[in-house]
């Protein structure tokens, strides 16, 4: 099954370096731009369904995204935004490199959610897509972490943490056609 994964258009915090997590903020001005220029490239392709998580700035790339195709929009919290405890809210480059390094531990102690919940998630968020959707082409409008998941899963059957490190990466608006 070939399905399209977009990560959402760019926010205001993620202009700045702000750790989103679970806000729940907005897409800035150049989100939008960057959500249009991403429909227009996807405008000629049929799409039977768009998923999305269920935060603000995945729902409105969704909405920009189906201007063109005028599907059913599904909300999913399989593939919601992986919860930054402490973090949520907080500039990047004002945390200390203790705070870097127990960010990037994903500690619970902090609140955060692990890469192997994300991982959970996106396995049983890909399950329910082949049980329900098989044969349909689905767009799925997500966030960095649970698309790099989606992608990882899809090329080696589980998440490949050094993959995800080195290699992957999804841009604001970028969007892949994975084959899961």
């Amino acid at each position: 099954m070939k399905i399209y994964v977009m990560r959402h258009g760019e926010t205001v915090w993620n202009a700045k370096g702000i750790t989103q997590g679970r806000s729940n903020n907005r897409l800035s001005k150049n989100g939008k731009i960057q959500a249009e220029m991403t429909a227009e490239k996807l405008k000629s392709e049929k799409i039977d369904l768009i998923v999305c998580s269920p935060l603000m700035r995945t729902v409105q790339t969704a909405n920009i995204m189906n201007q063109y195709h005028g599907v059913k929009i599904l909300k999913n919290e399989n593939i919601n935004e992986v919860d930054q405890g402490i973090f949520t809210g907080r500039l990047f480059k004002s945390l200390s490199e203790e705070e870097k390094k127990i960010k990037s531990q994903r500690s619970k102690s902090c609140g955060m959610e692990s890469v192997e919940e994300v991982t959970q998630r996106a396995k049983k968020f890909i399950f329910e897509l082949k049980q329900n959707y098989l044969g349909k082409k689905v767009l799925v409008v997500t966030h960095n972490l649970v698309a790099c998941a989606i992608e990882s899963i899809a090329k080696f059957g589980d998440f490949d943490d050094s993959y995800f490190r080195n290699k992957v990466n999804f841009a604001n608006a970028e969007l892949k056609e994975i084959e899961i």
